[in-house]
């Protein structure tokens, strides 16, 4: 009997991986998680309970008894030139992906965190305006992002992206949330981070 109960577990833990997006069709006794709410696993406990991050801020897990389904979509950050970065569900498929980012994709890594920029591969070849800096561990800049990007979530056992967890999201928000512009001067590239009240601050090579 544990012998099953451990391989039930895993399979849950495979299937409905960190990141995974479900559908909720009933919750039997809960009023308040109504059939077609969505939500994003956050992990699978020793008992099989998948535990999600539900988009009505509920955080109840999913069990044997309730009736739910992946969702074939994703939440992500969008990153565009000029604007605040802000979540978005996108489908999971490489047409959605590509219409977010105006053109082909490319995968980029630059981050200790299992998290992934999709960005247009020929934005830069193309022109397409600087978006946001990326920095090293030492503050020292890297690379500059070139038109619309995203941000989601890349675990190495995925054969597929997946939505940001609700800590990664926070974290890359907050990383990406102003909107910057960028001038060559004689010292290299400067970076004016345009808060979101109107004030700026330089965040260049000097910082």
């Amino acid at each position: 009997m544990k012998g099953m109960i451990a391989m039930n577990v895993e399979r849950v833990s495979e299937e409905y991986m960190k990141g995974t997006r479900v559908v909720l069709n009933e919750m039997a006794g809960e009023d308040k998680m109504p059939s077609g709410l969505r939500g994003t696993v956050t992990s699978v406990d020793d008992m099989g309970q998948i535990h999600v991050a539900w988009d009505n801020g509920s955080s109840l897990a999913l069990s044997e008894g309730d009736s739910f389904s992946k969702a074939d979509t994703m939440k992500v950050l969008l990153v565009k030139p000029g604007e605040e970065a802000k979540m978005i569900e996108i489908d999971d498929s490489l047409s959605s992906m590509q219409q977010a980012v105006g053109g082909m994709i490319e995968e980029y890594m630059p981050f200790d965190d299992d998290v992934a920029i999709v960005c247009n591969e020929e934005g830069k070849l193309m022109g397409l305006p600087p978006s946001r800096a990326i920095y090293g561990d030492d503050g020292d800049l890297m690379d500059v992002m070139s038109g619309t990007f995203f941000v989601c979530y890349a675990p190495i056992e995925s054969e597929k992206f997946l939505s940001l967890p609700p800590d990664m999201e926070k974290k890359y928000t907050e990383m990406f949330k102003s909107p910057e512009e960028f001038f060559r001067t004689s010292e290299g590239i400067k970076v004016v981070k345009m808060e979101p009240k109107g004030r700026e601050k330089l965040a260049g090579m000097e910082r």
